[in-house]
């Protein structure tokens, strides 16, 4: 008899258990929001709003738009936004660069080269040929212009490199970079000739 009231008891506790389990399932369903599509909130209409702007490359009002999102129900806005923020700043602080010198940008444009940047590249080095006439300017771009397959102007900026230093003649024709250029006629006749 012992036993079979255990049973029974296990048995009392094992649906009363059910039954607490059910009624808890309940209340979490009853606080799920209903199965129709909600309106966005003013935080995720934010964030939209950030987000066309950021792609609109107007980096300065996403940040704005992207700070209004930051606050609001779903955390998961708020830390995207954050890292939008950043990203944002990080193009603005790029953009207010400023160059002092034909050397700053010289030095601008190597760095955009070894990023495989040509059209960069290439406008700074022209920005540096505006403030000084250099050898070593005319010879950088002579090699983008050549990489972007503009053999005639990289023709033109090699000879007026080897114009102003005669060195850079030898220079180019040793230069590693240069060697595919050789496989045109003008740098080729540039770089063989002796004048």
């Amino acid at each position: 008899m012992a036993v079979g009231s255990l049973r029974m008891s296990l048995r009392i506790n094992r649906n009363s258990m059910q039954k607490s389990n059910t009624k808890a399932a309940a209340a979490k369903s009853s606080t799920k929001p209903a199965a129709s599509t909600p309106e966005p909130s003013a935080q995720q209409k934010s964030f939209d709003a950030a987000m066309q702007a950021f792609h609109m490359r107007d980096f300065a009002k996403a940040t704005k738009l992207f700070e209004a999102s930051l606050e609001g129900p779903v955390k998961e806005i708020g830390y995207a936004a954050k890292q939008h923020i950043l990203m944002c700043q990080q193009r603005l602080a790029k953009s207010n660069v400023k160059f002092e010198s034909a050397e700053d940008l010289y030095n601008y444009g190597i760095s955009q080269m070894n990023k495989r940047d040509a059209d960069g590249a290439q406008a700074s080095f022209e920005k540096a040929l505006k403030q000084e006439d250099a050898d070593y300017i005319h010879y950088a771009l002579a090699l983008v212009l050549g990489l972007k397959q503009d053999i005639a102007g990289a023709a033109t900026h090699l000879k007026r490199a080897i114009e102003i230093a005669p060195k850079n003649r030898v220079a180019a024709h040793n230069d590693p970079d240069f060697a595919e250029l050789m496989q045109h006629a003008p740098i080729r006749e540039l770089l063989s000739s002796s004048n």
